[in-house]
């Protein structure tokens, strides 16, 4: 008789499997619990006991499970998946939103797949990043970014909800909740009415590049005129580069044509200080500068006269809305939203030298 020691036994069939093909029937056998208990634990629909959701996800774990969340989708004809396209993440106001966004669209029991095309990607690339979300059968999609125009939007509406998030919108089919970029530019601008500046720049981003700073950017320009300041407008058409018409705010201040400068972001007057120290323009003594944003971290320490957007309120308001939308198809009351910022005083707007006359001219 032939003795079994040291004879290995049959190999499990579920731990050779590739892990995309583990089934949650297995996954529910090794957790010695029901299928639908096991799916209960993956897609949240009802609550489970801890003592069973940490079974299921140890037996997941063991054997390697990854829920086919996309299969679950078609089989549902919806989803519980929701998707983003996110404009440049890097920008500390687009990654704010990002984060307010998972916080409570993960209160609400949902789901998010998030595309950021890179920061000198343009409407082509959003676009595209479109087509991938709905490719992935997500129930609806928000809309982050200020490049991509609602027209664009328009094929998608029959097929998912939208919401554009932080961009004035005007199309009568797409909800948003946007920031008040008129109220806000007004703001700053009538800021540095108060602190007499009488010759100010203004850089103003075209529609193609980013139409909320474009509306900053004319915003500011027009309210200044209405004060009676001179305004010399700073064209900045190219896509991605944050630091375009620091020569000629150089050019202007050196010729005594401005004793101020207005900016449509925070990070575009970051990109400004190196040239003006490389040019010797002390800021602010020479130079008066503001921004828009009020997230970047350390704004505290740098100063800058800025303007808080309310990302956190935004993002709530997205996600209560496409829940509304999800919960109750074709109910919703389209709306534009305009959340107004807040004016954040810094040290990089002082009053103008008394003696000093600015030169005329454009």
């Amino acid at each position: 008789m032939r003795s079994n020691e040291g004879a290995e036994s049959p190999p499990d069939p579920s731990s050779t499997a590739s892990p995309l093909n583990v089934t949650m029937a297995a996954v529910a056998t090794a957790a010695g619990v029901s299928r639908a208990t096991a799916s209960r634990v993956f897609y949240g629909s009802t609550p489970v006991s801890p003592r069973t959701r940490d079974a299921v996800y140890a037996a997941a774990e063991r054997l390697g499970y990854v829920p086919n969340v996309m299969a679950r989708s078609l089989a549902a004809r919806g989803s519980d998946i929701l998707g983003l396209l996110l404009r440049d993440p890097t920008n500390p106001a687009y990654g704010l939103l990002f984060s307010e966004l998972q916080t409570h669209i993960s209160r609400a029991g949902l789901q998010m797949v998030t595309v950021a095309p890179s920061r000198t990607e343009g409407a082509h690339f959003e676009r595209q990043a479109l087509n991938r979300l709905l490719g992935l059968r997500v129930g609806g999609m928000f809309v982050a970014t200020g490049v991509i125009r609602a027209e664009m939007l328009v094929p998608f509406l029959d097929r998912v909800p939208v919401v554009l998030i932080g961009r004035p919108a005007s199309h009568p089919g797409i909800y948003s909740v946007s920031y008040d970029e008129e109220n806000n530019a007004a703001q700053l601008a009538d800021a540095v009415a108060e602190y007499g500046h009488r010759a100010v720049a203004v850089v103003t981003p075209g529609t193609d590049n980013s139409v909320a700073e474009y509306r900053r950017g004319t915003t500011m320009a027009r309210r200044l005129r209405s004060h009676g300041i001179r305004v010399h407008e700073i064209p900045a058409p190219t896509f991605g580069l944050r630091d375009e018409g620091a020569r000629e705010i150089i050019a202007l201040r050196r010729a005594g044509r401005i004793t101020a400068a207005m900016f449509p972001s925070d990070l575009r007057l970051l990109a400004f200080l190196p040239h003006a120290q490389a040019a010797g323009v002390r800021v602010p003594d020479d130079l008066s500068l503001t921004g828009c944003d009020g997230i970047m971290p350390g704004n505290d320490l740098l100063g800058f006269t800025t303007l808080r957007i309310p990302v956190e309120r935004a993002a709530e308001r997205a996600v209560t809305v496409m829940k509304s939308m999800l919960d109750n198809p074709g109910r919703t009351e389209i709306t534009h939203e305009l959340l107004p910022g807040t004016l954040v005083p810094g040290r990089t707007l002082i009053r103008p030298d008394p003696n000093e006359k600015t030169r005329s001219g454009s």
